[in-house]
């Protein structure tokens, strides 16, 4: 089970001096590794033997961890702080199956009070790093632990900011409806990663598409993707949508022509050995980022 699996069952068991106490230890993942029971006393304006009680009580589920000097929150308390304010806010009433575990994100259907449908991404920036770690040792260490969630948020926050700015231009993708922390909520594609496709019609025109995003993205928006590949485009039958940003840079930063150029090479090369397209780099790169270029 994922810690959003674990903090999703807990999410509504959870006390408001529960979060009272998880806001606090969010609170020092800026300033501090661990923190004493007197700071968060002080914090949340509880009574000591309160807050013994919260802490004993959260880390028995898992949310928080103890170490040599103090508490500090862990991966699962910061699902339940996210998971909490968007049911709060009733983006959430129920959390729904898995649809996938990558390498740095964990995604899952979750359903408002309406039964609207949408998808909610949490970011394990690094993962695989930090599973290393966890087989030498049972728990992270504070510093490990604080270093991946604030990883986590700011991978959330960068990709929340390319998913508007492309959106608002017209690119195809996943529209953003909230960000929490290290989760981002988002309209749910219907279709399959184009790395499973296996036929197109008009695979030309699907190169072309994918470019056309790509274009409004770099002209309109001033954003270079920087990790696209056939596994983060979503083809639903008709359109294709680019899904993960989080690696985005803008236009005129140091590695942005690189990026681009990674880009735009991962692509051609996939169109050209999956469906036999054969298509300019010079013509692409030069579509992609002259405004009045044409495909």
């Amino acid at each position: 089970m994922s810690t959003a699996e674990v903090a999703a069952n807990l999410v509504r068991a959870l006390e408001p001096r529960d979060y009272r106490v998880l806001h606090a230890l969010e609170r020092a993942l800026d300033y501090f590794e661990q923190v004493k029971a007197d700071y968060i006393e002080k914090v949340t304006g509880l009574h000591e033997d309160e807050v013994a009680y919260r802490l004993g009580r959260l880390r028995g589920m898992g949310l928080i961890a103890k170490g040599e000097s103090g508490y500090y929150l862990v991966s699962s308390g910061l699902d339940a702080i996210a998971l909490n304010a968007l049911v709060q806010a009733g983006y959430i009433s129920s959390f729904g199956g898995n649809v996938g575990i990558g390498k740095e994100a964990d995604v899952f259907d979750v359903l408002d009070d309406r039964g609207k449908m949408y998808v909610l991404k949490f970011y394990r920036i690094g993962r695989t790093s930090f599973r290393n770690v966890r087989r030498k040792r049972k728990i992270m260490s504070a510093e490990e632990s604080n270093v991946w969630l604030k990883a986590c948020i700011n991978a959330a926050k960068r990709e929340a900011w390319a998913l508007s700015k492309v959106y608002s231009v017209g690119g195809l993708v996943p529209k953003i409806f909230a960000r929490e922390r290290h989760a981002i909520l988002m309209e749910k594609i219907e279709g399959v990663m184009l790395n499973r496709v296996r036929f197109l019609e008009d695979p030309l025109n699907g190169l072309k598409e994918i470019f056309r995003t790509l274009k409004k993205a770099y002209v309109k928006a001033g954003i270079v993707n920087g990790d696209l590949s056939e596994y983060n485009i979503m083809y639903d039958g008709k359109s294709y949508y680019v899904i993960d940003w989080p690696q985005a840079v803008e236009v005129g930063s140091p590695n942005s022509q690189y990026l681009i150029t990674r880009d735009i090479n991962n692509i051609l090369k996939f169109f050209g050995k999956r469906f036999k397209v054969q298509y300019s780099f010079e013509k692409a790169l030069k579509y992609i980022t002259l405004p009045y270029t044409r495909f």
